[in-house]
């Protein structure tokens, strides 16, 4: 396990080196496609999600949580033109993410 520093929290926690490496890969293509700024954004947004997983009790982070807080900031972060099922659908595989289990779809 690895240390990382969230947004919200004074002191690092644990994450695993793959989750460490996919952030940074993350955050890397989106200053190289959108620019620093957005990659600042983006940087907030995750740190906000994974320190309101934290505080619900999660003890570390792994690349499966990594991933779909991920995803789920950058998907929030467009315009949402998704039908009502879709949402629905969309909600459903974020949460299922979140407990560990397997995506949907």
């Amino acid at each position: 396990m690895e240390q990382i520093t969230i947004a919200g929290h004074a002191e690092p926690v644990p994450a695993s080196g793959a989750a460490v490496a996919l952030l940074e890969q993350r955050l890397e293509a989106a200053r190289d496609q959108r620019g620093a700024e957005q990659a600042e954004a983006l940087e907030v947004l995750v740190g906000e999600r994974l320190g309101a997983l934290l505080e619900g009790g999660m003890p570390s982070i792994d690349l499966a949580t990594m991933r779909s807080v991920v995803d789920f900031v950058e998907t929030a972060t467009e315009e949402d033109t998704a039908s009502g099922l879709s949402r629905v659908l969309r909600d459903l595989r974020d949460k299922a993410a979140q407990r560990g289990l397997r995506s949907m779809g």
